[in-house]
């Protein structure tokens, strides 16, 4: 009889014991899902590179956050130096273009002491940077094909053509001009729409060019160029990323705002830029437009990359 009782007895303080488990964490579970994260300061600027894929991914961005109760300032620029800047200078900015570890260095290093870095997770990986060819240029699969080819050098009269001289690509190439692969080359500054149209034309003529280039790019798929292979790491890891910056005051004036962009870097696509910034940059469609459609067509993502911001 004793055995049996405290048999029952025992099995009595187990069911207790799982019962107050439940509870608990049914309890973490309701605080968990009550909690809600404030939005702080209400006006967020976003400053991007208007030419490029940072266009697509910070104007969906932005219409996200007007969602959540923002007001939003998306603001063009020409350059990665003049983006930096901004966000440097401002507390209520961030932008979605940083390409790391290698490309924006110098312009994160120019103002790290107002900068924050979000690299937990990429907007987008595997990123390439450096130089480009049509892919009609056969024989230049790599920057070493280009030392002591006379023919090819010639050809494009020993010019790069870049772009705005403000971009990471362009420090990195400039400071190479005048060295080994590069000894008797010059780099062109321009300008990204220009940069385009002098690609655009060689390639409707099947002309040599050579040009400064990031991979995934919409210009990528409408030219049909090929990045340049880089052995000597002229411009880095080949594995760069691109992440968020902040200013170094954006996370405790806007901790809603914050936690939203980093939620979509965790689970921004890659193919949903492609198809934005086709939208964009090749069927021209309107850029805001664009970026609403976006937010429209996937409700889903917008509740879960706002679950839980408290609306004021």
């Amino acid at each position: 009889m004793l055995k049996k009782k405290s048999v029952k007895i025992l099995g009595l303080v187990s069911i207790i014991v799982l019962s107050l488990l439940i509870s608990a964490c049914s309890n973490g579970s309701k605080a968990s899902n009550s909690s809600k994260t404030s939005l702080g300061g209400k006006e967020v600027e976003i400053p991007y590179v208007a030419t490029d894929n940072s266009a697509a991914r910070s104007l969906v961005i932005a219409e996200v956050l007007k969602k959540a109760g923002y007001d939003v300032t998306a603001t063009p620029v020409e350059a990665s130096g003049p983006m930096y800047a901004a966000v440097s200078e401002n507390k209520d900015a961030f932008h979605a273009s940083g390409i790391f570890p290698s490309t924006d260095k110098s312009y994160f290093n120019k103002f790290k002491n107002n900068l924050t870095k979000y690299d937990k997770e990429h907007l987008v990986e595997d990123v390439k940077v450096g130089l480009a060819v049509p892919k009609y240029e056969r024989n230049i699969d790599s920057i070493t094909d280009l030392k002591d080819n006379d023919d090819f050098g010639e050809s494009v009269d020993w010019n790069i053509q870049g772009t705005d001289a403000r971009n990471g690509a362009m420090k990195q190439t400039k400071s190479e001009t005048g060295e080994d692969n590069l000894e008797r080359y010059q780099l062109k500054e321009s300008s990204d729409q220009d940069q385009f149209s002098k690609i655009q034309e060689a390639h409707k003529k099947q002309d040599p060019i050579i040009f400064t280039a990031m991979e995934p790019s919409w210009m990528a798929e409408e030219l049909d160029y090929k990045m340049l292979d880089d052995p000597d790491k002229i411009y880095g890891k080949n594995d760069q990323n691109i992440d968020l910056v902040f200013n170094n005051n954006f996370k405790e004036q806007h901790p809603g705002a914050y936690t939203i962009a980093t939620r979509m870097a965790k689970d921004w696509k890659e193919d949903d830029e492609k198809d934005l910034a086709k939208n964009i940059f090749v069927d021209n469609k309107n850029p805001q437009q664009a970026a609403k459609d976006y937010v429209d067509n996937h409700d889903n993502k917008v509740d879960e990359w706002t679950k839980n911001i408290e609306k004021q």
